[in-house]
């Protein structure tokens, strides 16, 4: 295949436009639920009928003129963390491997991240923390209940998890990165960057290293558009916008679908996420865009619904917590969650009836070694030096803000929290008081592409679509380190199929 040499009547670009309505125009092919799925085949066959519908529909809506600048093996959209490890294993196997990135560098949402990154399946795991090891055969038996009458979601969890496993261990024993020591923490699951809470980027900057070790190329600030097929409906490549506006066909083996959720697209949120559809949202061009053109060419839907928890709006507003007193009070002065349970405390705010709450804590907090997740929340971070002012300056009722203090002593002093059974860190706070005013906020999606086990998307009929793969949010991956692992999985795939 000769670069810029093809026939314009031979491909066509599918209109975004197009296949983002036909979406949200479906009633939606959204396979039974599961918050650690990357999606599994939908057996509503009224529902798969639609998913065609909405594929003819965008094919309809098409630009004929094509005009392929540069052709690759691998076409990778998106340079998150999925995305980066899919392309490692296919360019070592001597693949040309390109990823198309619309930000000016790599790293997708992940990066600006506490990073919390839970896994219990890594031999690491197994090794310096065996209480929280799972096996296999344990991952299914806790996540059955949630995947009844769904066991190819089930076998989708346990492949992920089990991957999940894969990049911890990849990540600490193949490439050197010590994660940071096991501290006191209700997550001992959990494995945080070396250097601590929203410190990711030391993680993505190794991940980088054997990117580019293995030869793989970037095109940043090149935004993905659409899908490009042949004449025969066969994907063969996508269309991207550059920063200067001008059009950027580049044809491919194999496209890999790789840019994140739908979190930021208000009305796919309101279609199927609509009890966090009415939520701030914290991140912006997460528009699905990937999803809907795997649809476009006949893919599926799967998954598709609300997360599994919102955010605050200040990351150091719940996840100091994790390491350190902090105190979660509602404007009425009262606590409310369990402040170790960090997930807990913009659901049980909206569930108290408020929209905010503050987050109180001491030097303590302050002056360990978490700065970045401080640094984040920036001037909303205020102090004082006395009950009193922290009313006056929050609002609070004094009286009810003192009572409050005056239980947590207590609390403290028998180390024991009757209301809440929180265990770890009931120290009194000490002045001066540090405190933010927090909110929730969406700040994920769930659900996207039906995938195969070799994240392969999958056509309504469960038929690999050829030539597209999707890994990550895009093919419904929650949180960050099954986002990993499908990336990895991705790449063992890509390598398998595509190397001479």
């Amino acid at each position: 295949m000769s670069k810029g040499m093809m026939s314009r009547r031979q491909f066509c670009a599918l209109g975004m436009a197009g296949a983002l309505a036909a979406i949200t125009g479906c009633a939606g092919a959204a396979g039974n639920g599961g918050s650690a799925s990357s999606g599994s085949e939908s057996k509503d066959s009224a529902a798969n009928d639609e998913n065609k519908e909405a594929a003819a529909k965008a094919r309809a809506i098409g630009d004929n003129n094509v005009n392929f600048g540069q052709e690759v093996d691998i076409l990778i959209v998106g340079a998150g963390i999925s995305g980066m490890l899919a392309s490692i294993d296919p360019a070592s196997a001597g693949l040309d491997v390109l990823i198309a990135e619309q930000n000016s560098t790599y790293g997708g949402d992940a990066i600006y991240s506490a990073a919390c990154q839970m896994c219990s399946t890594a031999k690491l795991t197994k090794e310096e923390r065996p209480d929280k090891y799972a096996s296999p055969e344990e991952i299914r038996e806790k996540f059955a209940p949630y995947y009844e009458d769904n066991e190819a979601g089930l076998d989708r969890t346990v492949l992920l998890q089990e991957w999940t496993g894969k990049f911890i261990d990849k990540m600490h024993y193949d490439w050197g990165y010590e994660f940071q020591p096991l501290r006191e923490s209700p997550y001992h699951q959990a494995f945080f960057p070396k250097d601590g809470l929203c410190t990711m980027k030391s993680e993505f900057d190794l991940i980088n290293e054997k990117v580019e070790e293995a030869g793989v190329r970037y095109l940043f600030q090149t935004t993905f558009q659409t899908l490009i097929v042949d004449e025969d409906g066969t994907v063969a490549g996508a269309r991207f916008t550059d920063k200067d506006g001008n059009i950027v066909d580049i044809a491919a083996k194999a496209v890999v679908l790789a840019t994140g959720g739908y979190v930021s697209n208000q009305e796919w949120m309101v279609k199927y996420a609509p009890e966090y559809a009415y939520i701030a949202n914290i991140i912006s061009g997460r528009k699905g865009d990937g999803i809907a053109a795997g649809v476009a060419v006949g893919g599926t839907l799967s998954g598709m619904g609300p997360t599994s928890n919102l955010n605050p709006r200040f990351e150091a507003g719940h996840m100091l917590g994790t390491f350190y007193p902090l105190l979660g009070l509602l404007p009425n002065g009262k606590r409310f969650y369990c402040e170790t349970a960090v997930h807990n405390a913009a659901t049980g705010a909206l569930a108290a009836g408020y929209y905010e709450w503050y987050s109180v804590w001491d030097s303590v907090a302050q002056d360990g070694i978490d700065q970045e997740v401080i640094l984040h929340a920036g001037d909303a971070v205020k102090t004082c030096d006395t009950i009193e002012e922290l009313a006056e300056m929050t609002g609070m009722p004094f009286d009810k803000l003192q009572e409050t203090f005056e239980q947590w002593k207590t609390i403290c002093e028998n180390q024991e929290d009757p209301d809440f059974k929180k265990t770890l860190f009931l120290q009194e706070l000490k002045p001066p008081y540090y405190f933010l005013r927090n909110y929730p906020v969406r700040y994920k999606s769930l659900g996207g592409l039906t995938v195969s086990d070799r994240m392969e998307v999958l056509d309504a009929d469960g038929n690999p679509i050829p030539n597209l793969y999707a890994c990550g949010c895009t093919a419904g991956t929650e949180d960050i380190t099954p986002a990993a692992g499908s990336g990895l999985l991705l790449g063992t795939t890509l390598a398998a199929d595509y190397a001479k």
